[in-house]
């Protein structure tokens, strides 16, 4: 399946955003989303919580408002891991994709044709990361927003988040059909 893709030494900047990529994931993993659970006695970060509602995000401000401990993980996971991740994992899924679309074909078209439009994914979920991030700092404590953008802000934040996670399973698809799918016949 990739068993034509280069090693570490031919193609390092894949393969160092990878590592730094699930570097990034496990850090925020054991630090940060583990802890938070914990304390807050089992409820999702925000950022992995694709269920998430506008509602739900205010209970979750509620609750964070009581429970200092918490507010202060997630801030520093978005000040910290969070302020990377989005970049590193855009970069390593545009790269894998311009790695693999020569010579594959989507929908009976040459890939490399394409690559425009395919690389645009890892591009939206990097920017809905990093814009759901933003909000999050300004709706969550020690954060105080005006009353009037409460709703407003959860509400963002919840549809940033099926938006991040919607352009990132897109991106993984089109990496592994890109990969593995069919391949252009040699042309004269």
């Amino acid at each position: 399946m990739f068993g034509g893709l280069p090693g570490p030494h031919q193609a390092p900047l894949p393969w160092a955003s990878g590592i730094l990529s699930a570097g990034l994931l496990a850090w925020m993993h054991l630090g940060f989303v583990r802890p938070f659970a914990e304390i807050t006695g089992g409820r999702a970060m925000p950022d992995l919580d694709i269920d998430s509602s506008g509602e739900g995000l205010l209970a979750l401000k509620s609750l964070l408002e009581t429970r200092a401990e918490a507010a202060e993980l997630l801030r520093t996971m978005h000040l910290g891991p969070d302020l990377l991740l989005p970049a590193v994992l855009s970069i390593f899924l545009f790269l894998l994709m311009r790695r693999v679309a020569p010579g594959a074909e989507l929908y009976g078209r040459p890939a490399e044709r394409l690559l425009p439009i395919l690389t645009a994914f890892p591009l939206i979920y990097g920017v809905a990361d990093y814009v759901e991030n933003i909000l999050s700092l300004m709706l969550f404590p020690p954060a105080m927003p005006a009353p009037g953008s409460v709703s407003l802000l959860a509400e963002a934040i919840s549809w940033l988040t099926r938006l991040k996670f919607a352009a990132l399973v897109i991106s993984g698809i089109l990496v592994l059909r890109l990969a593995v799918g069919p391949k252009s016949a040699a042309r004269p």
